[in-house]
């Protein structure tokens, strides 16, 4: 993940600065753009962060429902097995 953003951002910033230097405009032109690329640049990291929040619900979400599950199966044994030990004690106990 962060290399993907980090990778975005550079890629943004290299893109943004090479198409000011390379395409002179007049100042009004210019300062348009340089708006222009900065909220696409901005929406770009929101859309990138809301999508790093996303995946990271996801993955928590994944992990306690399987640990949910887990612990809830362990106690399912743990009481099966306590309830056939009592048993084999009263059993045995029984004279």
């Amino acid at each position: 993940m962060k290399s993907n953003f980090s990778g975005l951002v550079v890629a943004i910033l290299t893109g943004a600065a090479l198409g000011l230097l390379l395409a002179p405009r007049s100042g009004k032109d210019t300062r348009k753009k340089i708006t222009n690329d900065s909220d696409k640049f901005l929406k770009d990291l929101q859309d990138t962060i809301t999508n790093g929040f996303n995946s990271i619900r996801s993955q928590y979400d994944d992990a306690k429902d399987s640990l949910t599950s887990k612990y809830n199966d362990a106690v399912d044994t743990v009481a099966s097995r306590s309830k056939d030990a009592v048993q084999q004690v009263e059993r045995n106990t029984k004279y």
